[in-house]
C-alpha cells in the first residue's frame, strides 16, 4: 500500500469526482447499462466468464489436459467473435473511447506538471494547448 498526505487524496478524490460528472464518463456509464439490459450480451458475457474460470480451473490442475485447455481456448475464442459482433458491446466500447481519451489527457497533464522540461503532447505548439503551460 502506499502513503499520501491528506491533502492530496482529498485533490485526488476531488478529480474523480469531476470526472465521475464529464459528458464523456456519463456517456460511457450509459453505454454501459444499455448493454447490461442487452440479452444477446449478457448471454455471451455469461458464457466466456464461465469458460474462462473453467479454463483457469484446467490450467491451475497440477497434470494438465493440453486438449481440454486448447479446446476452451478455442471455445474462449468462438464465443469473444460473437460477443465482438454484436452492436450492444459494440456501442459500449465506443463509448469508452472518449473516456479513455480524456484519461490520457489528465495522465498527460499530471506528467506535464511534475516534469515540464518533458515535451508535452502539442509538440511545442502551445497555441490549442492549455494544459503544460509551456507558452
Amino acid at each position: 500500500m502506499f502513503h499520501m498526505s491528506r491533502e492530496i487524496y482529498d485533490k485526488i478524490e476531488e478529480l474523480a469526482h469531476l470526472l465521475t460528472q464529464s459528458k464523456e464518463f456519463q456517456a460511457m456509464k450509459r453505454a454501459e447499462k444499455e448493454s447490461e439490459d442487452d440479452p444477446a450480451l449478457a448471454a455471451c458475457m455469461a458464457s466466456y466468464n464461465a469458460k474462462r474460470a473453467q479454463l483457469e480451473d484446467e490450467a491451475d490442475k497440477e497434470e494438465k489436459d493440453f486438449d481440454a485447455i486448447s479446446e476452451l481456448t478455442r471455445e474462449l475464442d468462438e464465443i469473444s467473435a460473437q460477443m465482438y459482433a454484436l452492436p450492444a458491446y459494440h456501442a459500449r466500447q465506443q463509448a469508452r473511447i472518449p473516456f479513455n481519451q480524456l484519461m490520457q489527457g489528465v495522465v498527460e497533464v499530471l506528467q506535464n506538471v511534475v516534469e515540464p522540461d518533458v515535451q508535452c503532447s502539442c509538440r511545442g505548439n502551445c497555441a490549442s494547448c492549455g494544459g503544460c503551460g509551456q507558452s
